[in-house]
């Protein structure tokens, strides 16, 4: 079973109130969804143009062994490839080349930009070893971190000091592990993130039940507090903290902001106590909100707010964004209460994701609600896009319904959702998978040729957007699967423009290999085409000298090729100048 849903076991005395409360409002609820479903399927139909989102699928992999493997952290390297990372109780088979040390092990996983496999690697002790979080490095290596209950043993240097610790391993650009780190009290400590700080250190972030003792320096508050935990670049730890109020504080993302501070998100149940400054929303603190604590760079709080609704507010994604304020997402079923805006789609009980934008003070800018009118729409992560807006990314139940435009395959599939900077809805995309189940966290992020690279786990055979088989042939087992989408409509920050007298045209369009740039002859002979990517980066350039060398073609036009096929696939812009014509437009590179 996923972590994420096993430690949802630490939770029972609330969550069994809140399950009860739900089964009392099933009835009414399903009454409200067929209407909902009815009144939204009219909407689409009547607005189809609406309903479509302008995404072309470039490839898939997926990565796997005859075991289980769970995806819990998804990034672009520096070089344009990729490293996914999770846990894993496969054995050597499939794409996997080392045996597990333990029932759990951490397993990496390598690409290149096509998502080709460059390596793999495992490690773990003899018992439960799961990754969390990865990070890529200044020195070009990685840092992992997750949670861990192995003694001394395997790859694992260090005892736990108590039933789980926080354990960090430092690999090269190639794999190979450098050293490990544990750091825990003698109780529970679960690390959800991490981060390599500007000083070359690292920050951990999770949550803890320990006492003083061990790495723990400061007793909990209540049953749970948020614990971080700082170190030197060779994971020596400098200093901890931790930070609660009397109840269930549960940490799920730190980021290192630009005033070398960081700021804390993940949920709480607390009443004001603590270093915690404002109640939940539920006066009877039965249900949580979302928490964001921000600090300073040797951990010294600075403020701390909460966000949320009457009901369920659980926070699992947080970014800063280029205003300097910060961007956090998760899934709640709270209505219009609290600090929340909008109501769910399906009704009271059932989760959307819900976004909020706060500047950074911690004061809320907006808030929006998207989702379907089933039971779980469930986010895993946020990212600010290119030209200013976010890429939201999770799983969902729900069909066609609400922000919805595309039914789902499987019982749940990967949902990813683009917003512009005030959060109004762009376009949506249902990745699928036939019969099988996108059962992990679903995460979305804008890669550097301005497409989408989107990674989950899923047990799914060839459906879909799926074209590679489970490695286990049962589809009982999960592998990692990445897909990579491009926007067709080239919608990027920059628009195409063009003068009234402009002569010139580009083809093909999209296109593999090389663009062909047409135009008529006139009295300016100096012609440049420049191509950029969508962060402005010039990629390739010509100056057409047309007295020197014409290449006449019917209609007395003229050409300029230019390959572009070792360019990665996205969207670029060509721009063309002469004299005083100026032409411009978004090419799509299949």
């Amino acid at each position: 079973m996923p972590l994420r849903l096993l430690r949802r076991v630490k939770n029972l005395f609330v969550l069994s109130l809140y399950k009860y409360k739900k089964m009392l409002n099933s009835l009414f609820n399903k009454k409200v969804k067929k209407t909902l479903l009815l009144l939204n399927f009219t909407f689409c139909i009547l607005h189809a143009a609406f309903c479509q989102n302008p995404l072309i699928k470039q490839w898939d992999k997926r990565f796997g062994g005859t075991g289980a493997e769970y995806l819990h952290a998804f990034k672009q390297t520096k070089d344009g490839g990729y490293i996914l990372g999770g846990f894993t109780t496969s054995d050597s088979s499939g794409d996997k080349t080392q045996n597990r040390w333990g029932y759990y092990d951490y397993w990496v996983v390598k690409t290149d930009s096509l998502g080709i496999k460059q390596w793999d690697k495992d490690f773990g002790g003899t018992t439960l070893d799961q990754l969390t979080s990865i990070d890529e490095t200044a020195d070009g290596g990685y840092i992992l971190g997750g949670i861990s209950n192995s003694d001394s043993s395997g790859d694992k240097t260090q005892a736990s000091w108590g039933n789980q610790d926080y354990w960090i391993v430092k690999i090269d650009s190639l794999g190979n592990k450098q050293w490990d780190r544990d750091f825990g009290g003698t109780s529970d400590d679960q690390l959800w993130s991490l981060q390599q700080s500007n000083d070359g250190g690292y920050i951990l972030g999770g949550y803890s039940n320990s006492g003083v003792g061990g790495d723990k320096t400061q007793p909990c508050w209540g049953q749970y507090d948020y614990w971080i935990v700082k170190t030197d670049s060779f994971g020596i730890k400098q200093w901890d903290k931790r930070f609660g109020g009397t109840s269930l504080d549960l940490l799920e993302i730190i980021r290192q902001t630009s005033d070398n501070g960081y700021v804390l998100g993940g949920y709480s149940y607390s009443t004001i106590s603590g270093d915690k400054t404002q109640g939940n929303w539920d006066p009877t603190s039965s249900t949580s909100d979302y928490w964001i604590v921000k600090i300073n760079s040797i951990g010294t709080k600075q403020w701390d707010k909460r966000f949320g609704g009457l009901n369920s507010d659980w926070l699992f994604a947080c970014e800063q964004s280029t205003d300097g304020g910060f961007i956090f997402g998760g899934f709640s079923d709270s209505q219009i209460s609290g600090n929340k805006t909008q109501n769910t789609w399906g009704g009271s009980n059932d989760f959307d994701y819900w976004i909020v934008k706060i500047n950074s003070m911690g004061n809320k800018q907006w808030d929006r609600d998207f989702g379907g009118i089933n039971d779980e729409d469930n986010l895993g992560s946020i990212s600010q896009t290119s030209e200013g807006g976010y890429l939201i990314s999770g799983r969902s139940y729900s069909n066609i319904s609400g922000d919805k435009t595309e039914n789902n395959l499987g019982n749940n599939q990967t949902w990813v959702v683009k917003i512009d900077s005030l959060g109004i809805k762009q376009w949506d995309k249902t990745v699928r998978t036939d019969t099988g189940s996108g059962v992990g966290i679903g995460f979305g992020i804008q890669i550097n040729d301005g497409c989408y690279a989107i990674a989950n786990s899923t047990n799914a055979g060839i459906g879909g957007d799926k074209t590679e088989p489970n490695w286990d042939t049962a589809n009982i087992h999960t592998d990692y699967w990445i897909i990579k989408f491009c926007d067709s409509t080239a919608t990027t920050g920059i628009s195409n423009y063009q003068t009234p007298n402009s002569n010139f045209q580009i083809f093909p369009n999209p296109t593999n290999d090389f663009i062909t740039v047409s135009f008529t002859s006139a009295k300016e002979k100096n012609v440049s085409v420049e191509v950029y990517d969508l962060f402005g980066r010039e990629v390739a350039n010509s100056n057409y000298q047309i007295s020197n060398s014409p290449v006449p073609i019917p209609s007395g036009n003229f050409q300029i090729k230019i390959d572009i096929s070792d360019f990665n696939s996205g969207v670029y812009i060509v721009e063309i100048k002469r004299g005083g014509d100026f032409y411009r437009k978004k090419i799509v590179k299949m």
